[in-house]
């Protein structure tokens, strides 16, 4: 089915993203009385479903399934309830992010509309119920970088520590699968920018409702991904196997050379190797998408924030690019953010491993697990870089989608924004499925030269 605004590349990229995780032993499933308050104290993934104790954070109440069109946005007619500037900034600097702190003092225009808070996420009652079984079976496995006994569902609605947390971001429902046309924008300090136009098909192994433990093994998902514009990368066509455990078993990646005509195995791509002209990492895809096996992870607990969450504008047909994209930031007319809770993790770099980004700290939605916002130190563990994820419900699926991203170098004053579908013809299709055997190496180059739109 087509989502309104299909920003769902979206995991192209989780697309790596099935990421292992670090640290630590096994940690026990949790009891049969905590899981009982899941449906009830908790929302049915885990989150608090009661609204804190002054009102300005609502209790849970899902986004009611409808028939999304493209540009529908449930909240248009809303105003905000402030917007914050470098002028009030000390008001409301103990709710931001330090990224989002960095910002204002980065630039003299920038701003935060803040508007209501709407706990609108929902997923369908299969997935629920999923949810809730893995609370008393679901366990971690391999120091961390897998877990056992699940095949659909957040495999860690109740988590005792942060390497459950990060799990329950990669493993995040996104459908069975979903295809369509994505743009990445890479932008200069004097707001000029380039577009690159790719296409991808993505299915999960992870999330089929009719899975089981013993069908998955160890997969998550297959992805054939293809530039298509601008023509100097057009052609270019990868395939990845990306299994849940990282660490027991690498990625599969396949490369098409147009030159030479033919596909080749590659080893695997990620961590900090550089990607959208050395913007962003491979693991900060999708916000993060591991594996974590570098880093030591500490869960902070819980906060209430400042966080972007439905901001349908970012995602609508009506928009061109260059209405979106400005010189140091994006437009912050279009941007919505809401007092949410989320989860604080931090992860550092474990001694005698290295990494770009010697200390990450996560801000999680404890709605949707998904990452919203993520701080980023480098080797000197000065503050370096920001990334934000601008969340949306598309209730007609329903899904909570982290489409649209932007990823911010506040050192070179330049940022990437991906995921942009506004001036495609076509939404992205979610529910879209191929089975295994459809993404293999020798069906990469017919999917590299077709020119049917994959349809």
């Amino acid at each position: 089915m087509d989502a309104m605004r299909g920003a769902w590349w979206l995991p192209l990229l989780t697309t790596i993203a099935s990421a292992a995780l670090c640290c630590g032993s096994a940690f026990a499933k949790v009891s049969p009385d905590e899981a009982a308050e899941l449906g009830g104290k908790l929302t049915p993934i885990g989150a608090e479903a009661a609204g804190n104790a002054d009102g300005t954070i609502p209790p849970w109440k899902p986004l009611e399934q409808a028939q999304m069109q493209r540009g529908d946005n449930p909240y248009a007619s809303e105003k905000p309830l402030y917007t914050i500037t470098r002028a009030n900034l000390s008001q409301y600097e103990s709710l931001l992010s330090e990224g989002h702190r960095q910002l204002f003092r980065t630039f003299d225009d920038y701003k935060m509309p803040v508007y209501p808070t709407h706990r609108n996420a929902s997923y369908p009652a299969w997935f629920y119920e999923a949810t809730k079984k893995n609370a008393t079976a679901v366990e971690l496995t391999d120091s961390g970088y897998g877990f056992c006994c699940a095949a659909a569902g957040y495999p860690f609605p109740i988590p005792k520590n942060g390497t459950e947390v990060m799990w329950n971001h990669i493993m995040r429902y996104n459908t069975r699968g979903f295809r369509g046309y994505v743009n990445s924008a890479i932008t200069a300090p004097s707001g000029d920018y380039v577009v690159e136009r790719s296409y991808i098909e993505l299915a999960y192994a992870y999330n089929d409702p009719k899975g089981t433990p013993e069908k998955l093994g160890n997969q998550n998902l297959y992805l054939f991904t293809k530039t298509v514009a601008p023509a100097s990368k057009a052609g270019e066509a990868t395939l990845l196997h990306v299994p849940l455990d990282r660490i027991k078993e690498i990625t599969g990646v396949w490369v098409y050379n147009q030159g030479q005509g033919r596909s080749r195995r590659i080893g695997e791509v990620g961590y900090d190797n550089p990607l959208q002209d050395g913007l962003m990492t491979h693991d900060q895809v999708d916000m993060f998408n591991g594996p974590l096996d570098r880093y030591t992870i500490k869960l902070i607990g819980k906060q209430e924030m400042l966080v972007p969450y439905n901001s349908y504008r970012l995602y609508s047909d009506q928009l061109k690019y260059k209405d979106i994209i400005k010189a140091g930031h994006i437009n912050q007319d279009l941007a919505r953010y809401e007092l949410h809770r989320v989860w604080v993790i931090e992860a550092n770099v474990k001694a005698g491993t290295s990494h770009r980004y010697k200390r990450r700290v996560f801000y999680l939605d404890e709605d949707s697990w998904i990452v919203l916002a993520q701080d980023i130190y480098d080797e000197r563990n000065q503050f370096w870089r920001t990334a934000e994820s601008h969340a949306i419900n598309f209730a007609n699926v329903p899904v909570m989608v982290n489409g649209v991203q932007v990823h911010y170098d506040l050192q070179s004053r330049r940022y990437v924004v991906i995921n942009l579908t506004n001036e495609e013809k076509k939404t992205i299709e979610y529910d879209w499925w191929a089975n295994a055997g459809y993404f293999s190496p020798n069906n990469l180059k017919r999917f590299a030269t077709s020119t049917a739109n994959g349809r």
